[in-house]
């Protein structure tokens, strides 16, 4: 950079630091120097530096996730498709699964109790 710096030309770097380096590179004696004797950019260079630790923090935090959430997505790339919907929610197939396995562990131990009075 040039030794004649604006704050405006330390903030455009400053959009691609990770604290002192400036796009992958450590941050020039200039920048530094501009730093250094600007409060305006030392306080852009603080809250930069807030702002990372802050995002960094986030990655590691767990988003809740509404479980209808992929559904209506789904529904509403359809929609914008022009096509008809005939998605099921998966909340919904899981409980209907449930329900004919119900229905069969329900309709297989009728059978055997009838089988077993019919032989005994």
């Amino acid at each position: 950079m040039r030794s004649d710096l604006s704050c405006d030309d330390v903030l455009h770097a400053l959009s691609g630091t990770d604290d002192e380096r400036v796009g992958g590179e450590v941050m020039d004696e200039a920048s530094r120097t501009h730093v250094g004797q600007c409060l305006r950019c030392q306080a852009e260079v603080a809250n930069h530096r807030r702002l990372r630790r802050v995002l960094r923090s986030l990655a590691d935090s767990p988003v809740p996730v509404d479980p209808t959430l992929e559904h209506e997505i789904l529904l509403t790339l359809d929609e914008f498709d022009g096509r008809q919907s005939r998605r099921v929610p998966g909340y919904a197939a899981a409980t209907l699964g449930g329900l004919a396995a119900a229905a069969g562990v329900i309709a297989l131990a009728t059978r055997q109790r009838r089988g077993a009075r019919l032989v005994g």
